[in-house]
């Protein structure tokens, strides 16, 4: 029996959409699939001892155009059908085909080769016989889902992209101090993968925000602007999230509230920005904890820019899972910044739980780098020496990532088709090991009204993901 998929384009999120359905098919046959256009379809002899994977649009897969009465509502929306053997997988959008490719596996192919008896080895054999029938359509909750990172400990770029697609992620944020050599290389994989790619450089932030000198935010504003001009303008990249003078615990810097300083400043450097750029997308990274009380100033930030929320309370705020202290008050407190802006309000949150930088080892880098080009040698021992680290934060999401699922169904219920919802994970090996606890984040970022338990079996059945 052969598996040939039938596309309609084979070219950037496309092509990896094939990447992904081939490697599921050839995980689960051991036989690679042929991968065929349209016209050579036709062109076949057809078999009924083949089976016919079509892939695509009804735009560019003229099969899908004919069989298939699904009506899309959504970006990204994809549609699943299996009958006799046939198989179509459509996406409203390139970003709906690749995730419907995903889901074929997570949501099909995988339930598919349980025959929940002990007495046949537990597992049907799906490389010969009859497909059972199967229709499933999905659309994502949250508009913008994804991580957070320094670029600098990312080891295998690829790799990372590759396991943020097979958690459905499109928004990908990276801080470096220096852009890596290989930015451009690393943005075409990105876009490849439906992924966005936003550069995060400092808007007056700095280890310690209390050093600023607030008298001099114009002559920062000007350096700012040239900055992104000169460094990040010509990148091709998404957009630009930044931080500025809010990493306190007080409200004022030498008796300047930080709220009212921050807001100014912030607005006056975007509208330098918008003047030339005027689609670029701004991400503005602000700490909950020097403003939290003085939610009017930042009413004011120009509507254009997403706010980026932070620190905002318990976990999934706080950078330990088991720290879920005043999670009520941390709920009550998103859905106040939730239309803080008013219904357009451009949400958005920078959330953790995960691995995170060694900040009493961490050392500023000392020039431009090559992103990604770490050894097998050192990519194995790095995951060992981060084992016990994803063991303990995988404990507390087994305990505890019910309050996450609680805080992303409240920000889904009020703004999911505009917001923004990414995770901090750095510096854990998550481009070579698809962990546990971000499997089930990801879950939670398309489909967060389904029962916890439900995604905590269906992730821990996942071939693809590392339990530690």
């Amino acid at each position: 029996m052969k598996n040939i998929i039938v596309y309609g384009d084979c070219n950037g999120v496309f092509r990896q959409a094939l990447k992904f359905l081939t490697q599921i098919l050839l995980d689960g046959t051991k036989e690679v699939p042929a991968c065929v256009d349209y016209a050579t379809y036709m062109e076949m002899e057809k078999k009924d001892t083949n089976r016919y994977f079509f892939v695509g649009t009804k735009e560019n897969n003229p099969y899908i155009a004919e069989k298939s009465a699904h009506i899309f509502s959504h970006q990204e929306e994809y549609n699943i059908q299996v009958a006799e053997n046939t198989v179509i997988i459509e996406g409203m959008d390139e970003g709906g085909v690749l995730y419907g490719c995903i889901d074929f596996y997570q949501k099909y192919w995988m339930k598919a080769r349980l025959n929940h008896d002990h007495l046949q080895n537990y597992f049907n054999d799906l490389s010969q016989g009859v497909l059972p029938d199967f229709q499933y359509s999905s659309y994502p909750a949250i508009k913008q889902r994804g991580l957070w990172t320094w670029g600098h400990v990312i080891y295998d770029y690829q790799g990372y992209i590759d396991n943020m697609v097979r958690l459905k992620m499109n928004t990908l944020i990276i801080w470096d101090d220096f852009v890596p050599l290989n930015a451009e290389e690393m943005i075409a994989y990105a876009h490849q993968s439906n992924i966005k790619v936003y550069w995060g450089f400092a808007w007056g932030w700095g280890l310690v925000c209390s050093d600023i000198d607030l008298n001099k935010l114009d002559e920062l504003s000007e350096a700012v602007v040239q900055k992104y001009e000169e460094t990040y303008a010509h990148l091709g990249g998404d957009g630009i999230y930044f931080q500025s003078f809010t990493e306190l615990k007080e409200e004022t810097i030498n008796g300047v509230l930080i709220a009212d300083a921050v807001t100014g400043f912030v607005n006056d450097t975007a509208e330098k920005i918008f003047a030339k750029h005027p689609n670029l997308d701004l991400q503005f990274g602000l700490h909950a904890t020097s403003v939290k009380d003085r939610l009017k100033h930042m009413q004011k930030v120009d509507p254009r820019i997403t706010i980026m929320w932070e620190d905002a309370g318990a976990f999934p705020y706080q950078y330990i899972p088991e720290k879920i202290q005043d999670f009520d008050e941390t709920v009550a407190f998103t859905q106040k910044i939730l239309s803080l802006r008013g219904e357009e309000e451009k949400f958005g949150a920078v959330l953790k739980g995960f691995t995170c930088l060694r900040w009493d080892l961490f050392e500023h880098q000392q020039g431009p780098f090559y992103l990604g080009a770490a050894s097998s040698v050192m990519h194995q021992n790095r995951i060992a020496r981060k084992a016990e680290i994803w063991k303990y934060v995988q404990a507390y999401w087994l305990r505890n990532g019910d309050k996450a699922q609680e805080l992303i169904r409240t920000v889904a219920k009020q703004n999911g088709d505009t917001a923004v919802l990414t995770a901090l994970v750095e510096d854990g090996m998550f481009e070579k090991e698809l962990y546990y606890p971000v499997a089930l984040f990801g879950a939670m970022l398309w489909e967060p009204e389904t029962d916890f338990k439900d995604l905590m079996c269906e992730m821990a059945l996942n071939q693809y993901i590392t339990f530690a």
